[in-house]
């Protein structure tokens, strides 16, 4: 990926962060910048550099659920190589949907439920 000052992104409320965590460093090689964890070592809070943007999650005891009818706000990623974030991706678990208006690239939503667009990749097949 490439270095630069992080772009503002969602705050995401998950039931159990350490699987986030570790899904974006699989997935987009991020690099987390602060946890605050409990006692018994669970994470309750991270904030994370991922894929260009600055992402903060927080556990929930209950089911997040996804606001509206499209759920959240899509970040787009441009990475140096698409196909491989993509493959990435699906293998630790991410879902292909439908690109919006028939634009360009491949958009995935995270086991969190955030959604993101990869330019310059193409479905698998």
């Amino acid at each position: 990926m490439r270095t630069q000052q992080p772009k503002p992104g969602p705050q995401l409320t998950v039931s159990d962060v350490a699987p986030l965590i570790a899904f974006y460093v699989d997935v987009f090689d991020a690099v987390s910048t602060e946890r605050e964890c409990l006692l018994d070592g669970r994470v309750l809070q991270a904030e994370m550099i991922v894929g260009g943007y600055h992402l903060t999650a927080v556990e929930w005891y209950d089911d997040p659920a996804i606001e509206g009818g499209d759920g959240p706000a899509v970040l787009t990623v441009a990475p140096d190589d698409p196909q491989l974030l993509i493959d990435r991706a699906l293998a630790a678990g991410a879902k292909l949907e439908p690109s919006l208006d028939g634009a360009t690239g491949v958009m995935f939503r995270d086991p969190a439920g955030q959604r993101w667009a990869v330019t310059g990749a193409i479905l698998p097949q």
